[in-house]
């Protein structure tokens, strides 16, 4: 009797390995493709007035009103001629770059609207217009800010009226 019980047990465990052994399976595979491309990104890191959304590439300057006979906005100085008068800060721009063998870049910066009769908009000492971009500088150094003049000249035949307009920051790779 015990022959036959162990003889019985046997093969009930054959059989259920021989189960486990016929297991389904199946397999597939994943092609990836890709390139990796070089790439620049500007930030605008300061300026004067009341400014948001430094760090950022789309930052806000507030200046509030401004008159010659006024206080100069938060970070501005006010220089009063005798047909005239300007603001004067700074702009703080970094470029950055990934996967890129270029050493430098070229930075121009161009208003985004004609500037208000009156009103002229200068950085580094170039006068700004929105038909044409104006070369800052040709040699910028990337992961650093750089720093540029901003001035805004207000002749004082100008009307009273709003002075509000954008500066494009285009860097490109050299």
């Amino acid at each position: 009797m015990k022959c036959i019980s162990v003889m019985a047990i046997s093969a009930a465990v054959v059989l259920s390995l021989s189960g486990v052994a016929q297991a389904a399976t199946s397999s597939g595979t994943l092609t990836v493709t890709g390139t990796v491309e070089s790439s620049i990104s500007l930030t605008i890191e300061s300026a004067g007035g009341t400014t948001s959304g430094t760090g950022t590439a789309a930052a806000t300057s507030d200046l509030g009103n401004i008159a010659k006979f006024s206080s100069a906005p938060t970070g501005f100085t006010l220089a009063r001629g005798f047909s005239n008068w300007t603001i004067s800060s700074t702009v703080g721009v970094q470029v950055s770059k990934a996967n890129l063998t270029s050493t430098d870049y070229t930075l121009t910066a161009q208003l985004g609207s004609a500037p208000a009769s009156g009103v002229t908009w200068k950085l580094n000492g170039s006068t700004l217009s929105d038909s044409a971009a104006t070369t800052l500088t040709s040699t910028g150094t990337y992961g650093s800010t750089g720093s540029y003049s901003w001035d805004i000249v207000v002749a004082d035949s100008a009307a009273a009226a709003a002075i509000d307009n954008s500066i494009s920051f285009t860097a490109t790779s050299n």
